[in-house]
C-alpha cells in the first residue's frame, strides 16, 4: 500500500502543503485516499477545505478544483441521511467552512454552483441566499457579464437545488435585477446576458402558481420598483417590458401604462 494511504489526514495534509501548491500527482493521491471506501466523511471534507484555504489563488493543477467540487458534492449529496438534497446541518457546515477565511474563492463558488445544478430538491432558504449573494458578488466584481457567468447563473437559477427549484423565485429575480443595475453602465457584456435576464424575469412573473400567464398588481408593482429603482429604464429592462407585453395574457395596474411607454 502507498505511504500516503497509511498516514493520518493531518500528516498527509502537511506533505501536500510542503511546496504550497497541489500538483497533478498530489491530486491523484488525494483522490485515491479519499475514495478508498467510496465515501467522503466529515473528516475528509474538513481536510479538503483546509487544503483549499491554504492553496487558494495558487497555480494548482486544474484537477484540484474538479476533485474538490466532486468530493465535497458527494459528501453532502450522497450521504445516507439526506441523499440528493442539502439538509440544515449540511447547509450550516458548508456556510461555516466557506466563510471561514472571509473569501468565497473560485473553487468554493464552483462547489456551490454544482450543488445547485445536481441536487434533486430545494435547499434551505439561508443556504440558497448565501449562494445567490456569492454568485452576485462574483459576477459584478469586474462589472462585465461574460458568457461563463451567464451559464453559471443559469445553473444556479434553473437547477433543482436552487431557491426556486427549476423555476425562478423572488430572491433569484432580485439578484438578477441587482446584477443588472450594477453593470448597466458598462460595455462588453455577452449578448446572452440580456436574453437570460429577460427570460428569467419573465418566468418569475408569468410562470408562477398564483397568476400564470398574467401580471397581477403585486407583480406589476414589484417590477416597477425594481426597474425604476436606479432611476432609469436601461436596454435590458426595456427588452423585458417588450417581452412581457408580447407574452402576457393580461397586465393590470400601473405596469400596463409603463409597458405602453417603454415596451413597444
Amino acid at each position: 500500500m502507498s505511504e500516503h494511504m497509511d498516514k493520518s489526514l493531518e500528516d498527509f495534509k502537511i506533505d501536500i502543503l510542503e511546496d504550497g501548491v497541489i500538483d497533478s500527482d498530489e491530486v491523484a493521491k488525494i483522490k485515491e485516499r479519499l475514495y478508498a471506501d467510496d465515501v467522503i466523511d466529515r473528516d475528509e471534507a474538513d481536510f479538503l477545505f483546509a487544503l483549499n484555504d491554504e492553496t487558494s489563488g495558487k497555480e494548482n493543477d486544474p484537477g484540484w478544483q474538479a476533485l474538490f467540487v466532486e468530493a465535497l458534492s458527494d459528501h453532502v449529496l450522497k450521504d445516507e441521511e439526506s441523499p440528493g438534497v442539502i439538509d440544515d446541518n449540511e447547509a450550516d457546515y458548508l456556510i461555516e467552512k466557506i466563510k471561514g477565511d472571509g473569501v468565497v474563492d473560485a473553487n468554493e463558488l464552483k462547489l456551490l454552483v454544482n450543488i445547485c445544478a445536481t441536487a434533486t430538491g430545494e435547499s434551505p432558504v439561508g443556504f440558497n441566499q448565501f449562494i445567490l449573494d456569492s454568485v452576485k458578488a462574483a459576477v459584478i466584481e469586474d462589472g462585465i457579464v461574460d458568457s461563463d457567468e451567464v451559464e453559471m447563473m443559469k445553473m444556479v437559477i434553473y437547477g433543482a437545488g436552487g431557491a426556486g427549484g427549476a423555476g425562478v423565485d423572488r430572491a433569484e429575480a432580485d439578484m438578477l435585477f441587482d446584477i443588472n443595475d450594477a453593470t448597466t453602465d458598462k460595455e462588453g457584456h455577452d449578448p446572452s446576458w440580456q436574453a437570460f435576464f429577460v427570460d428569467a424575469i419573465a418566468k418569475h412573473v408569468l410562470e408562477d402558481e398564483m397568476s400564470p400567464g398574467e401580471i397581477d398588481e403585486e407583480e406589476g408593482d414589484w417590477l416597477i420598483s425594481k426597474i425604476e429603482g436606479d432611476g432609469e429604464y436601461d436596454a435590458n429592462e426595456k427588452a423585458l417590458l417588450s417581452h412581457i407585453k408580447a407574452k402576457a395574457n393580461s397586465i393590470t395596474g400601473t405596469l400596463k401604462f409603463k409597458i405602453d411607454m417603454f415596451g413597444s
